[in-house]
């Protein structure tokens, strides 16, 4: 008996050490996109503790699990590892932030869970898209990234009709942000929360870019016609800089804004400036298209190379003229 007993044991033994074998290799055979896919949030607890490191990009095409887990709309798992350090605004090497890739998926709670996270809503991938501009992606490229790059077998019907979910979800964020951040009023062009932020303001020269730039530059590089005009109203200095050491005036022959050159003359600037690097008016207006084309896709602008070249002749004309009143009226002084 005592012998059937030790066997009947070391059975039972053998089968516990086999059943919690097998569960240790289970554990262990689940990697961080395994778990990720699955939404296992044990998982996920277990390999942390391990010392997983979420912000970690796969070897086989540099994928972040915060992507991961975007891209298979895991929106607990997005919580999860945002919670324990994942960066929500890294993003691929084309630009793209998980925020913009739920976006353009239609991942309606996936964009919820992001923005709670402070995915930052403009944010631009390389070509100047935005969480916005990507929504408006046709079907044909849509379904080539989303079901034979990524493989993710989704339908039109699925996609077009979480998009539509997702923009007012965008406009909600962008009004708050607007409230909240007088760069998002400025890029947004919302005089309305402009002035309410100044309103707040003692000194408007204290109010420049992290780059450096003044509001004012700022407010020109966006083509923010209005903004310009209150800006000049309320005492910004028409001559303030941006971190080169461009004017208002320098950036507008840059980039084309006729209108806003015209202001800024009426206003006296100055027609002689120059950059830190000795750049002048005339070499703003014959910067070539590509330079142009560059800076202006990073601040998010969309340019017409025709269009640039006429307005610039036009700018040209202005300063041309602006600068013969001024010879004149110096010869009328020394009469």
């Amino acid at each position: 008996m005592n012998f059937v007993w030790l066997l009947h044991t070391a059975r039972v033994f053998v089968m516990c050490l086999g059943i919690s074998m097998l569960s240790c290799t289970s554990i262990g055979s689940v990697d961080v996109w395994e778990a990720i896919e699955s939404g296992s949030l044990s998982d996920m607890e277990r390999l942390l503790k391990r010392g997983k490191d979420v912000n970690e990009r796969r070897d086989s095409d540099n994928r972040l699990p915060l992507m991961h887990a975007t891209l298979h709309q895991q929106p607990e798992v997005i919580e999860f590892l945002l919670v324990n350090g994942a960066d929500v605004n890294r993003s691929d090497s084309v630009g793209n932030t998980c925020l913009l890739v739920a976006s353009f998926l239609g991942a309606e709670e996936t964009v919820n869970a992001l923005l709670a996270g402070g995915a930052d809503l403009f944010r631009r991938n390389v070509v100047g898209e935005d969480a916005f501009a990507v929504l408006q992606t046709n079907w044909r490229l849509t379904n080539y990234y989303a079901n034979e790059i990524y493989q993710l077998g989704l339908s039109q019907q699925e996609i077009e009709s979480g998009r539509a979910k997702v923009l007012p979800i965008l406009l909600r964020a962008r009004e708050q942000a607007a409230e909240e951040d007088i760069w998002v009023a400025l890029a947004l062009g919302r005089l309305d929360h402009v002035k309410s932020h100044l309103d707040r303001i003692d000194d408007i020269s204290t109010v420049v870019t992290a780059e450096g730039s003044s509001i004012l530059v700022a407010a020109t590089a966006l083509g923010q016609i209005e903004i310009v005009k209150y800006l000049l109203q309320v005492g910004a200095d028409i001559e303030s800089r941006d971190a080169f050491g461009a004017t208002s005036l320098f950036v507008a022959a840059m980039f084309g804004y006729e209108e806003i050159a015209k202001v800024l003359l009426e206003n006296n600037a100055d027609i002689f400036v120059e950059n830190y690097a000795g750049a002048n008016l005339n070499t703003a207006l014959e910067l070539d298209w590509n330079f142009t084309n560059g800076i202006a896709t990073l601040i998010g602008l969309v340019l017409d190379e025709a269009t640039l070249n006429q307005t610039r002749s036009k700018i040209k004309s202005l300063i041309e003229a602006h600068k013969e009143g001024l010879e004149a009226k110096a010869l009328e002084a020394q009469d």
